[in-house]
């Protein structure tokens, strides 16, 4: 009874750490420099002189810098957060089962110093990436909890989406799925110059974007390939021209260019030269 008791009076006085994810003793521990953030899930830090790329357990945000792959949704805005929640300072190294990935990227999960702030959860828990499940990890189940909160809240890249329930979840490792079809409701984006529409975060947006629903965007642009965004059941792809050489007269004119008149139809030569 009595050592159940102190379990109990334990688990209140660290609740508060558990929740937020926090460890408050860093008593001995030392703080790696932060170099560089290169997107929502991995940073570099200067560690013993040498500067280490390393990929946060346990979350996965979308893609902003694969070589293979094009920015995905929402990727940029991810990596500003992390950007912000680090901004150049150092944090503090906890090591799971695995030391490294397959791409040789040293795999931790950060405490920002001095404060302590468990900056993979942060991440999860303000719904700028999700847990990462496919491989268990030691925080799976909190991560797994806060990540619920975050969509349930409409947080970060949720509030972003509209909060749609149907709405498809980052795919790890890929970040966000292609969307599937979907009705009228959705706001996608247009510029003033371009012919196509887009997600919000695509590379391709320009200062001018301007906010558009998606019935709207379908009847007048193409979808945009890079961001694949939604997608209305009634859009169909426009057929593509025939080429001006099919359309224009064929005939030569007495000064040895090509007559600028539209053939007629069925023809190979405008009304002049058809006879």
């Amino acid at each position: 009874m009595l050592n159940r008791e102190r379990s109990l009076l334990l688990a209140i006085l660290l609740f508060p750490s558990i929740v937020f994810g926090q460890i408050s003793d860093f008593a001995g521990a030392k703080a790696y420099q932060v170099a560089d953030v290169v997107d929502g899930d991995t940073v570099k830090l200067r560690i013993d002189g040498k500067l280490t790329t390393v990929r946060l357990i346990g979350i996965d945000t979308p893609e902003t810098v694969h070589p293979n792959k094009p920015v995905e949704p929402y990727g940029k805005r991810a990596s500003e957060f992390l950007q912000n929640m680090l901004s150049g300072g150092s944090v503090y190294l906890e090591f799971g089962e695995e030391r490294t990935d397959k791409y040789d990227r040293t795999l931790a999960y950060l405490y920002r110093a001095p404060d302590g702030l468990f900056v993979n959860l942060e991440i999860v828990r303000q719904g700028y990436g999700r847990a990462y499940t496919k491989y268990p990890f030691k925080y799976e189940d909190l991560f797994t909890k806060w990540d619920s909160t975050a969509k349930e809240r409409s947080r970060g890249l949720w509030r972003l989406l509209g909060s749609e329930k149907d709405k498809p979840h980052p795919t790890p490792p890929d970040g966000l799925s292609k969307p599937a079809a979907v009705s009228g409701g959705v706001t996608v984006y247009v510029t003033k110059s371009g012919g196509k529409y887009h997600q919000e975060g695509c590379r391709y947006l320009s200062r001018s974007k301007k906010a558009i629903s998606l019935n709207k965007a379908s009847s007048r642009y193409a979808p945009c390939k890079v961001c694949s965004p939604p997608v209305s059941p009634s859009y169909k792809p426009s057929k593509k021209r025939s080429s001006s050489s099919s359309t224009r007269c064929q005939a030569t004119t007495k000064k040895g260019t090509q007559c600028k008149r539209k053939a007629k139809q069925g023809s190979s030569y405008c009304w002049q030269h058809a006879g």
